[in-house]
């Protein structure tokens, strides 16, 4: 089959979309609500025994074993897609292309996500195997050598940059959710904060982070970031509650989504074939009552109370970030961590119920993971001390109906970024880049000043509180350790 396949343009499109479809994948394992429900943001909240999903459950007290189903799942995830893309990558030689640019532009687009899939692994397990391209001999494949994370973060500047110099600027509705120029660009961002702040001091990276020959360094970076910005190919909305529309989706601020629909109605409980947003359905309350337009669903992720202080007095992003149960229902089943806050960003709406297949599997909300704010503050960050740091930020906090603010501090930028996107898997990345002590300390204080008051159960937020010898991250799956005969080695202290 394989040697049949990949002949011709059209082939290519099916192939590089079936590695979109390797990203959409949630199996049960959602990044970025597993990245909040480690974070000080939300709690893993569930059924009312504290046991549902003890892989998340055991997350959240960093109290992971190789065993866990959240660590393996992710992992097989990330190497599908990594083997789908290196299939189109090593036929794109022989392909019968229309036009040179449609060549360029699949492979730019294979090369962006097989870097997503790497970027995962890399931040998630460290030290992990590099194929770049396809091994049929299992002999061969299980001796792959285990790279460091230098070497995993070369791989994924050779695949960045080649996409940053090969996407094209703009995407048309009809494309809507392929990776585009700048896209690559705000992931590069991304993933330079991280490296400069996690990768170094934690996992021993040095250097500039580079291919071998370009440094991405601050000053590429921000060259990045402002190619988005001078482009006017993104902007903020005028209204906040406009970016997270399930009817506006694809909107200009978003940059990068990742996409979902409910038009197969599928029925897939192992999680491969789901098309639609499963994440959804954890988000919303048990058994809601008084609300029609809304419906059930698991409770997990409930947003916490240092989120919930975390805003201003005015602050218009509340409405569209807190779904306040206990004021809008006239009754709820109260799960485990039961803080009356739901993510309202992707809480399961009734109007988007699917009339075919498993209404869990098939809700239309893509996640927007890359947005224009994002950019905004990323640009703030290493801009910062300068009048650029105030102009960024102050674009994002005046769109909130907020007041300007002048000579912005790392702090003020942190605040900004957790409120501007709260409910979207990214404020743990940040916490960790800002050091492990930052981590432990914010983290732990999520558990701590529980308020009482009616339907929260104190004992339920017992402390779980962040482990620093697991680095924030994941052990290598056990089932990979036996299939390679041991020769994959846990790294991080936590897991030895």
């Amino acid at each position: 089959m394989e040697a049949n396949a990949y002949k011709t343009e059209a082939d290519a499109l099916l192939g590089v979309a079936a590695v979109y479809d390797a990203l959409s994948v949630q199996n049960w394992q959602f990044i970025p609500l597993m990245a909040d429900i480690r974070s000080d943001d939300v709690f893993a909240g569930g059924d009312a025994s504290g046991t549902d999903m003890v892989q998340w459950q055991d997350m959240e007290k960093y109290d992971m074993d190789a065993d866990n189903a959240s660590a393996s799942e992710l992992w097989s995830r990330c190497y599908t897609g990594i083997y789908r893309a290196n299939q189109i990558l090593e036929k794109i030689d022989v392909i019968e292309w229309t036009s040179e640019a449609n060549k360029s532009r699949i492979e730019g687009e294979a090369r962006f996500l097989r870097a997503y899939f790497y970027w995962d692994l890399v931040r998630h397990y460290g030290w992990v195997p590099i194929l770049t391209e396809v091994e049929a001999d299992i002999d061969a494949l299980v001796n792959i050598p285990q790279s460091s994370p230098q070497e995993v973060f070369t791989q994924i500047a050779t695949d960045l940059l080649f996409a940053a110099n090969n996407l094209p600027e703009t995407i048309s509705a009809v494309e809507a959710g392929r990776a585009g120029k700048y896209a690559a660009n705000a992931l590069m961002a991304r993933i330079y904060l991280f490296y400069e702040g996690f990768a170094k001091p934690v996992l021993s990276c040095s250097g500039d982070w580079s291919d071998g020959s370009t440094a991405i360094n601050k000053a590429f970076v921000i060259q990045k970031l402002e190619d988005v910005i001078n482009s006017g190919a993104h902007q903020l909305l005028p209204d906040y509650a406009d970016v997270f529309d399930w009817a506006n989706e694809n909107n200009a601020e978003h940059i990068f989504s990742i996409q979902y629909d409910a038009v197969s109605g599928v029925t897939d409980w192992g999680g491969w074939g789901i098309n639609g947003n499963f994440s959804v359905i954890f988000q919303g309350p048990r058994d809601p009552a008084g609300d029609p337009t809304i419906m059930a669903g698991w409770s997990f992720g409930v947003l916490s109370f240092t989120l919930a202080n975390e805003y201003e007095a005015g602050d218009e992003r509340v409405a569209t970030i807190f779904y306040d149960a206990n004021a809008n229902l006239t009754s709820y089943t109260k799960g485990f961590q039961n803080t009356g806050f739901f993510n309202y960003k992707f809480i399961p709406r009734s109007e988007y119920v699917s009339a075919k297949g498993e209404p869990s599997h098939n809700f239309p909300v893509n996640y927007p993971d890359i947005r224009y704010a994002d950019v905004l503050l990323m640009a703030a960050e290493l801009n910062l001390g300068t009048a650029k740091a105030d102009d960024y930020l102050n674009q994002v906090r005046t769109r909130a109906g907020l007041a300007a603010k002048s000579s912005v501090t790392l702090d003020d930028i942190y605040h900004e970024r957790r409120c501007e996107l709260a409910g979207e898997g990214h404020r743990y990345w940040d916490l960790l880049r800002r050091g492990l002590t930052y981590a432990e300390t914010n983290v732990n204080a999520s558990f701590t000043g529980i308020p009482v008051k009616p339907n929260v159960n104190a004992p339920d937020f017992a402390a779980r509180n962040f482990n620093a010898q697991t680095y924030g991250m994941f052990p290598i799956p056990a089932t990979e350790v036996r299939n390679t005969n041991g020769k994959l080695k846990q790294y991080i202290p936590a897991y030895q």
